[in-house]
């Protein structure tokens, strides 16, 4: 088993790797993420305390949980890079990074939003918001340090140790609201006995937080795909991949997989219809009990910058295959003038 895991060091298995794997997170993403929202926002009971402010949590929690599973997600491929020398373990740790950085952002954002109606301000040093506050800054460090390298090898190295150090902030971040008397509430959902919220508010919470988690795994699988390119844009391999991509567009994620994520997002659309409208007029659901600002702005920015990593994810993709191709074009360019010149040079000797 050690041989076969062990083969995904080399950068064409990890590339058809992730080929393998797109496909179900694609799934996973575009069904839970939209219906859970959908869900939260409409369809979800309002809170007897905060009440449809409390819609918040439906993107807060689900970025604030994952960042903190990507940061370990990235330590770990940081730490096979360094001690099993993988290339393609360090190119996963960069690939996460910038997802990270981004749904970090959105947890503090959406987070300090979901502050000032609740908690009176936007901002406070509470242990939870700082240690939530120095992750991003931990993302951020790693993504400059590795692009400060002209020698990516090298730079993916000092990340990759940057990243592993940063680890110890996980537990402080998990564990703040329990070592410490904050303002930020304790877990509602990681008691496994007797959750806090009732079904119908924990089960879209529930769908949101796959469907990140799906969200993160399409674009770590994206940009991990883009690195192995940009790094091996030389190698036979990439000519000869991206031959069969560009000849068959759908090898990837075939139709038939299109059809069952609409199947499935339609379903998934029915289950939370058939938990009733939650407000007496569209204008209500608008006005979101005169908290309208702070449920939408957080929804407006979060979706914006989930889909802006997503967007720029899938042009730079564009972009690498170009140059790659460029590349490619220019070495046959290159062997058939030395091919070329072999020739003249052999016609020459017989002349002679």
């Amino acid at each position: 088993m050690w041989k076969w895991i062990n083969s995904f060091a080399q950068p064409e298995k990890a590339y058809s790797a992730c080929n393998s794997l797109l496909p179900y997170f694609t799934a996973i993403f575009c069904v839970c993420l939209p219906v859970a929202f959908v869900w939260g926002l409409a369809f979800a009971p309002t809170d007897y305390q905060q009440f449809d402010v409390y819609r918040i949590i439906y993107i807060h929690v689900p970025t604030s949980t994952l960042s903190l599973s990507a940061y370990v997600a990235m330590a770990v491929a940081a730490f096979v890079g360094v001690v099993w020398q993988w290339r393609s373990a360090l190119m996963a740790m960069i690939a996460i990074a910038p997802i990270g950085a981004a749904i970090t952002f959105i947890s503090l954002f959406s987070g300090a939003v979901w502050g000032k109606p609740t908690w009176g301000t936007y901002w406070i040093w509470d242990a939870r918001l700082t240690s939530q506050l120095i992750l991003l800054f931990l993302y951020l460090g790693v993504i400059a340090l590795y692009s400060s390298f002209d020698d990516k090898q090298q730079g993916g190295k000092a990340a990759a140790i940057m990243a592993m150090v940063g680890v110890v902030n996980i537990p402080i971040i998990k564990y703040s609201v329990e070592w410490w008397n904050t303002l930020h509430q304790t877990a509602t959902i990681s008691k496994l006995d007797k959750p806090s919220m009732p079904m119908d508010m924990l089960v879209p919470l529930l769908m949101g937080m796959v469907g990140m988690a799906g969200y993160i795994g399409v674009v770590t699988l994206i940009r991990l795909k883009n690195e192995l390119i940009k790094r091996d844009g030389h190698r036979p391999w990439v000519a000869n991949t991206l031959e069969i991509e560009q000849a068959n567009p759908k090898a990837v994620i075939s139709l038939y997989w299109w059809i069952g994520i609409g199947i499935a997002f339609a379903l998934g659309l029915t289950w939370a219809y058939s938990q009733g409208f939650k407000f007496e007029s569209i204008h209500a659901f608008i006005d979101m009990g005169g908290r309208a600002l702070f449920v939408w702005l957080s929804y407006g920015v979060g979706i914006a910058a989930l889909l802006c990593v997503l967007l720029l994810s899938i042009f730079e993709r564009k972009k690498i295959i170009q140059a790659a191709i460029k590349q490619k074009e220019r070495a046959m360019r290159i062997m058939q003038a030395r091919a070329q010149k072999k020739k003249q040079k052999q016609a020459q000797a017989i002349a002679d």
